[in-house]
Parts: structure tokens; sequence; C-alpha cells
């Protein structure tokens, strides 16, 4: 029964108590499962979970494991994430999934367990008064939407509603709730509780007028591309994305976070861009006469180190919903459209179906362009060697799953983008989930869990580096323990590559990131009851990951690649996006 006085008619002096507050929150927002891991400071709250809610309460291995699996449950459903851990070291170890968030727009509230009130340190010139006590709004406020620590219960009904506001409107995001042990388990007369206020978000209005220049544009452009980002995917615009493309033949390159807003299988697609994209697409964008970037940031990885030569006789037009990534644009612009992806893209097909706007039946040649580059310069793969290459993983996994809705999860390093370069992507049957702003190893697995929990019909696909896996090897038991149907694809060249590649190119070395020694990752995975498969040579690959990655039940395959497989090409420091390089490093 709900405590919330706007929910249920409570006489004014009737007692509510702090815990219940915040899980009647939960409740207003249908909230069906939390992301734990427990701790005494969060302990009221989760027993009134427990003991007044269906709410399913989720608890992997670690903190971190807590957080990536509230990552993958929101970046699938679009609904924000409860994600709790209790004070001191529970908030320390939420850090890195709270920053990872922020940096990929991921709507999370985030629950941190706190000493009571009359314990903390206020201004006192020590470092700690309560156990476990850290300055959890001061860590947290700059990879957060906001931050904030309740005192008064009063306030504390206010707090939640304007938590979940934040987290989902605009530019999505994590808001952090610190709640001080004294505050969730006090009482309240229903009377004294500050009402909440109705918030409704304002979306910026459309400007028609920048519209129809873009749209004048476009009729006027014969080397046109758009650049697709992860805006793209949360304003759920890929619809429109096509249409535009597919109506006037604009090719489409896209950053990683976007990976799937346009069909990796059509000719128009010119998939990854950057620093380790395709170099068809690179010199696409590059010769572009028009850039159309839609929901990206021009990030240096898709841009590289020189963004005022990324296209040199390119108009550039952008359609964001943050101003202020507008106004700081690291690709000068020519032309900003402040506005949602998906309605700005709506108003903009409605606008070049329109009588007297120039048709833009111009781009036949470009596109032929395009194609001999996809031929004269396809995705590289090293020498044939004994031990598979990694993309021929990665290809005879893609080719094994056809059918169903598929959602694939990466860890960060080489495998992170050779995904995105084997794998075909397409929103919203063939989902890309992965650390992009924050870039962190460990993301994959738990990840993975939480992409299961959102979606159980879906096949969950986690494509891990020997480096990545390990960060976060203990939530093989967050799998084992609920069966979650999740295949575990271990690309295990024995080295930390990316970097290795990096310091190679460089300086010629690479201290402390090769030869490393790895166990028998099969065997980790049968000791923790999953069923596993060994890959260490070309003979019968296909075969054996095929019926391995078709099985029902988790199943990790541990593939023994070839460590001397460089990614390539790739856009190095200094060059511009037509002068990628092609050199190996060893």
């Amino acid at each position: 029964m709900s405590t919330n006085p706007k929910t249920l008619a409570l006489s004014p002096d009737t007692k509510v108590l702090g815990a219940d507050i915040i899980v009647d929150a939960f409740l207003r927002h249908a909230v069906k499962q939390v992301f734990i891991f427990p701790g005494g400071k969060i302990g009221p709250i989760l027993d009134v979970v427990e003991k007044r809610t269906d709410i399913e309460i989720v608890c992997p291995r670690t903190e971190q494991g807590a957080g990536y699996a509230a990552i993958g449950y929101a970046k699938v459903t679009g609904k924000p994430c409860v994600f709790m851990v209790t004070s001191g070291p529970g908030v320390t170890n939420a850090v890195t999934p709270v920053a990872d968030a922020y940096y990929d727009n991921v709507p999370m509230i985030v629950i941190t367990g706190q000493v009571g009130v009359g314990d903390m340190r206020g201004t006192i010139p020590v470092k700690q008064r309560g156990f476990q006590e850290v300055d959890t709004v001061d860590l947290m406020r700059p990879i957060a939407k906001a931050a904030f620590l309740v005192k008064d219960i009063r306030d504390l009904d206010a707090v939640m509603e304007k938590a979940f506001f934040l987290a989902t409107s605009g530019r999505q995001g994590p808001v952090v709730i610190d709640m001080p042990m004294n505050v969730q388990r006090e009482t309240v007369a229903a009377g004294d509780i500050v009402a909440a206020e109705t918030h409704r978000e304002q979306r910026p209005v459309v400007p028609q007028d920048k519209i129809a220049e873009l749209a004048q544009w476009i009729g006027q452009a014969e080397r046109p591309v758009i650049l697709a980002g992860g805006g793209v995917i949360a304003a759920h615009a890929y619809d429109e994305l096509r249409v535009l493309a597919d109506a006037h033949g604009i090719p489409v390159a896209m950053s990683m976070p976007g990976m799937g807003a346009y069909p990796a299988h059509k000719p128009l697609s010119l998939g990854l861009c950057g620093y380790a994209g395709s170099q068809y697409a690179n010199l696409a964008l590059y010769h572009a006469d028009l850039i159309i970037g839609v929901g990206t940031t021009f990030h240096v990885r898709q841009t590289g180190s020189l963004p005022k030569d990324m296209a040199e006789r390119a108009k550039v037009a952008r359609i964001d919903l943050d101003e202020n990534e507008l106004a700081h644009s690291r690709v000068p612009l020519h032309l900003e459209i402040h506005a949602d992806a998906k309605a700005a893209l709506h108003a903009l097909n409605e606008t070049l179906r329109q009588p007297g706007t120039p048709s833009s039946g111009q781009t036949a040649a470009w596109q032929k362009t395009i194609t001999e580059w996809k031929a004269k310069h396809p995705v590289s793969i090293g020498a044939e060697a004994s031990l598979p290459k990694p993309q021929h993983v990665i290809e005879i996994v893609d080719r094994a799953l056809q059918t169903g809705p598929l959602i694939v999860t990466t860890g960060v390093g080489q495998h992170q983008v050779w995904v995105p370069r084997h794998f075909h992507f397409s929103l919203p049957e063939r989902q890309l989930l992965t650390s992009s702003g924050h870039g962190t190893m460990g993301f994959d697995v738990p990840t993975a869990i939480g992409a299961k929990i959102a979606n159980p019909d879906a096949t969950v696909v986690c494509f891990v580096g020997d480096g990545s896996l390990q960060m976060n090897i203990q939530e093989l038991a967050t799998i084992a323990e609920r069966k979650l149907d999740i295949k575990i694809v271990v690309l295990d060249n024995h080295a930390l590559n990316i970097v290795a590649q990096f310091q190679r190119q460089n300086w010629k070395s690479h201290p402390s990131t090769g030869d490393k020694y790895n166990p028998d990752f099969a065997r980790i995975a049968e000791a923790y009851g999953i069923p596993a498969v060994k890959v260490d040579s070309t003979t019968g690959m296909e075969s054996k990951i095929s019926e391995a990655v078709r099985r029902k039940g988790p199943v990790l395959i541990h593939c023994d690649i070839d460590p001397k497989e460089d990614l390539l090409p790739m856009l190095l420091g200094g060059h511009k996006l037509n002068d990628m390089s092609n050199e190996w490093s060893f």
C-alpha cells in the first residue's frame, strides 16, 4: 500500500517512513528491478523493497557489476534504472559506472547510502567522523546530471521526483541521491512532507527556418554524408534517418554509439568512421561537400585530431539536443540546429517533400565513387595464420545468428572496434552496447546481464578481450546463478593489445602490455557451472563456434586468436581523415 500523500489520501498526522517514501517513488515510476550491491547503509530501503513490493532485487557480485548491469538494462529499455550501493567503498566502487552512464547519456537513479546526519563531518577539518563516510556529492557531482544530499526527511519526496525528471529529460544521464541512514529510518507526519513539484520537459522547438536552409543545401549537394551518432538511437530516430538517406541517396557514416542507426547491410551504409573506422567512411567524410551530423559530438575519435581539417570542402550542419555541444563544437559549423533528432529529421523529411524544394538526385556519381572505395579499401585482416583471426570469429557469430532480436555487448580494446567493423547492426533488431564515451574495460559481461534481464527474448552475445574479461570475471557467477542465456566470446591474444599497438607505433616497444599469462577461461567458466568451448585452431572453427552460439543456455567460447593481429587501418594523431595508416606495428 502506497504511503505517498499524492497517491493515497492520508491523514496529515499519519507517520511515513523515509524508506517508504523512496520506494513509493520507484513504484510511481514503474521500476521493475533495482540493481544493487548490499550494505548496511541501504538496508532500510532494501527491507521495504522486499516486503512491500514485487520489484526484483538484482545483486551481482560487485558494485561495478551492478552498475553496468543497470546500464545494460536502461540502454535496452530506454527507461531509468535504479542502482543502489552502500556508503564508503560502495560509493567509490560505483564511481566508474556512474561516469559511464554520464558520458553515454544513460538515465539512472543512483541511491547511495550515507552515515547519519549527526555522524557526518560537515565543515569540521577532519577526514571522517562516521564509519565508511565519504563526501559522495562532491565525488559524484562532476560525473552526474545532478547530485543531492537529503538531510531532512520532509524534502525526500520532492528530491526523488526531481531526480527521475532530470534523469529522463533532455540529454539523459545519472542522478545521484545520497541517503543518510537516519533519513531512511525516520518517520514524518504526512502533512509535513514537502509537496513534489510537477516537472514538465520543455523540448526545443524545431527551427523551421534552419530546417528549410538545410533542405536547400541537400538539394544542391553532390557529395553529401550523414554522420549519425548515439543521439539518433536515444531519440528513436532511426526510421526518420533512413527515410532521409534512402530518399535522397545520402551515404551514412556512424560513430560507435550510433552503430545500427542505419542498417549495416545497405549499400548507403559507410559503417564506423573515425580513428578506427573504415577508410571508405573517412574518405567519404573528407571529400564530402555537405556533412549532416545528427546526435553526434564530433568527438576526436570520429574526426581525428585535426577537427578543422575534417572536411575541407564541406558545409557542416549539426542537429543536437544539447545547446552547449553546438556552442562548443570541435568542428566548425555552418548551421546549428538545436532540436531533438527525431523531431528535426521528421521536419526535414516533410520540408524536402514540399513542392519547390530542390531535388537531390545528384548523388549517383558520388555513390559510384564510394562503391569503388569500398572495393579498393576493404577492412584489413592480416596474413593467414594457424591461430584464428578475431575478425573471422566475429563474422562467424554474425552469420550464425540471423533471426530474432539480438543484443551485442563488448568490453574495451581492439575487439571493441573489430565488432562494429565485422558484425552487422540494425536497430531495433540488432543492437550494440559498448562503453563509448568513458571507454571502460569490464563493461562487457555485466552489461550483458542487464540487457538479458531487460529483454529475455533477445539473443545476447558478449564479445570480450582477455584483459577486459578479467576486470569483471566474477559476474560469471551471476550468469550461472540466474541461468541467463548469454553467449560469451573471449578473444584472447594474451595482451592488452590496443595499448600495445599504440606503444609499438610510437615508441617501438610495449612494456607490461603483452605476453600476458592467462588461465584457461573455458575451464574457469566450467568451474562456475557454465558450459564452455575452446577454439585454438582454424580447423573446424566455424562449425564449433556456430554450434556453441546456437545452443540454449549460457556458454563461453574461449578463442586463442593471432596475437600479431593489429587493428588496421587506423587514423593516427596529426593525420587527416584521408590519411589512415595501414602499417603493421609488429
